[in-house]
Parts: structure tokens; C-alpha cells; sequence
């Protein structure tokens, strides 16, 4: 990412949770979604939230029996998780950090979400991030990760169409912000990236789920 689009990312970030600081806002938890992760994870497994935002769905996961940890490149995010842990009196962890450098020591974790987290990475971060995510994941563990499709987007007089296939919005009230259709991602041949398929389906706006499960270099491919 080039450091005026890394720069213009962060700031709308910055800029979207500070609305949150602001107001106490949170977001009802994605629920449904989560649940998905509950037959691959035992009560009190580690999970971490990738691109937590807010907290909602770190503070699902602890109120449901998990050890969670969020974390976000946002400081501004931290702070409204840390505020949200307060208020709902739910003991989690809150991080800042880059997905693409994850601050934590290899197979750390049982399972981990990544809302929507993929798909504001261009080429190289998404590719550093996956790679990344498999490394903190213990053989076994398992990664929820959800992605939208945001074709539509490329006709927006607001968009700059990159390279990698990712869309970057130069004016407006999104300015900053990076988009990266799935349809742009390498999400094919997973398993000779060392990932068996548990799910790979699109929701019916278009977003894609999938479950992926970490398997042993030294293991063959799930059947």
C-alpha cells in the first residue's frame, strides 16, 4: 500500500471510530455469523477478532465462553472497545495493531474473525494478513472471514480503481477508505496454502463466507 493510500486509510478509520468515541455507539454483534465458529471451539478456547472496530463481536465472543482479544489498526477503535468493555462489564483484551504484522507469537490461537477485515487490504496486505492469520492459528484452528463485493463501486466518480483490483475513494464522506472486492482476492487453491474448506458461500447481498481450518503443514488435505 503506498504511503499516501496507507495514510488516507488510517485516517478514515480514525475518523469513523471517533464518531463512535463520540456518542458511545456499538453495533449489535454479527450473532448469526459467529455462531459458525462455535462447532470448531471448545468453552474458553482463545479467539481473536481481527479488524475488531468497536468491540461488538469481541465482547460477543467472551460473553459466549471464549477468551477473546481484539484487535484493530484503529487506536481510535481501541478506545471505544475499551469504553464498550467498560459499559457492558465483559472482561476482554483490546490491541492496536496491523493485521499484516500481528504481535503475537505463531499458533497462539483456537479460532479467529475477520468481518470484513480482508477486504479493506490491497494486494500485498491481503496477501501478508492471510499468511499472517495462519501463522497465530494453532494446527487445527480455525478462521472465520467474511468479504464483500463491491463491483458496483467502480462506476462511483468518488473511486480510483487500483492495479490489485482494490478501490479507493478520493472525495466524499468515504474519502480514504480502501475497498477489495473478493472477486480480486486469491481465494482459490487454499488447500496447497495449507487450508481446508470448511464453507465457502455468498450471503444473499453478495458478501462471501467462508470457514477455513489451519492444518498441519505435515498433514494431507482434509477428505
Amino acid at each position: 500500500m503506498s504511503p499516501q493510500v496507507e495514510s488516507g486509510s488510517r485516517h478514515y478509520w480514525d475518523r469513523t471510530w471517533s464518531r463512535f468515541l463520540r456518542h458511545q455507539g456499538m453495533i449489535a454483534p454479527s450473532a448469526k455469523l459467529i455462531q459458525q465458529l462455535i462447532p470448531h471451539l471448545r468453552r474458553n478456547d482463545w479467539v481473536l477478532d481481527l479488524g475488531c472496530g468497536e468491540g461488538r463481536n469481541t465482547i460477543y465472543l467472551s460473553r459466549i465462553g471464549y477468551q477473546s482479544v481484539g484487535l484493530d489498526l484503529s487506536r481510535k477503535a481501541v478506545q471505544v472497545l475499551a469504553n464498550n468493555l467498560f459499559e457492558e462489564e465483559v472482561r476482554a483484551v483490546g490491541m492496536v495493531g496491523d493485521a499484516r504484522r500481528l504481535p503475537f507469537r505463531a499458533a497462539v490461537f483456537d479460532g479467529l474473525v475477520a468481518h470484513h477485515l480482508f477486504d479493506h487490504l490491497d494486494g500485498k496486505g491481503f496477501e501478508a494478513a492471510f499468511a499472517e492469520a495462519r501463522r497465530v492459528l494453532r494446527p487445527g484452528g480455525v478462521m472465520l472471514l467474511t468479504m464483500g463485493s463491491f463491483g458496483h463501486l467502480r462506476a462511483d466518480a468518488h473511486v480510483a480503481c487500483r492495479d490489485d483490483g482494490s478501490l479507493v475513494f478520493t472525495a466524499g464522506p468515504n474519502k480514504g477508505m480502501l475497498v477489495r472486492p473478493f472477486e480480486a482476492a486469491p481465494l482459490h487453491d487454499l488447500e496447497a496454502q495449507g487450508w481446508d474448506v470448511l464453507k465457502d458461500e455468498l450471503t444473499p447481498r453478495g458478501s462471501k463466507i467462508m470457514v477455513l481450518r489451519r492444518r498441519d503443514s505435515s498433514g494431507p488435505a482434509a477428505v
